[in-house]
């Protein structure tokens, strides 16, 4: 049986190093923001993938209330597509709601372009208030480039209160590997 090593914030810079994800100079950047609170467990064992959109690897899709979500799903793949380190683009949103009259409504369709290309999403959440994390999560993967090694992939929960948020997490077939191997972080097969 392996033995238990405790994840921090410096144990998962140098995994990320390691992987090849992050440059050493954005680890010790990170880290240096995070002072004493980097050498902290993280517990419970979600953190750890939370804590990876620190180190500009991952994005979460939150479940908290985002105000009106129709206008938030521009940001979200926005943000996405920054970790790309420009292989993606995002533009030209739109959110067609099926219920214009009202603005707590969230259902509709969301489109927009991905590098050029018209892309179109149902959003089934009733509420505004919310993203649909469903569609959020198949869009964002859909911002993966084709015949490119480097796609988003969603962390698979570990059951527990509290984890009710995606992590998607930008990296190679073998990074997520390295992942699960020195992180203990699993990922779901795409949508």
């Amino acid at each position: 049986m392996a033995k238990y090593q405790s994840v921090n914030y410096v144990r998962v810079a140098e995994v990320l190093v390691d992987l090849g994800m992050i440059t050493q100079e954005k680890a010790q950047s990170v880290l240096d923001d995070f002072g004493d609170l980097a050498h902290e467990e993280l517990k419970p064992h979600h953190h750890i993938a939370y804590a990876l959109e620190d180190f500009a690897v991952a994005v979460s899709i939150h479940a908290d209330d985002v105000d009106f979500a129709d206008e938030e799903y521009a940001s979200l793949l926005t943000e996405a597509a920054a970790l790309t380190g420009g292989k993606v683009t995002v533009d030209n949103f739109r959110f067609d709601k099926d219920v214009p009259d009202d603005p707590d409504d969230g259902r509709g369709v969301l489109h927009f372009d991905r590098n050029g290309e018209r892309l179109s999403f149902v959003i089934e959440q009733e509420s505004n208030d919310y993203f649909d994390v469903g569609a959020s999560r198949e869009a964002i993967e859909a911002l993966s480039p084709d015949d490119d090694p480097w796609s988003f992939r969603c962390v698979k929960h570990q059951p527990s209160p509290g984890t009710a948020e995606d992590v998607m997490v930008w990296a190679t077939a073998e990074q997520r590997e390295g992942l699960l191997r020195h992180l203990d972080i699993e990922f779901h097969e795409p949508f």
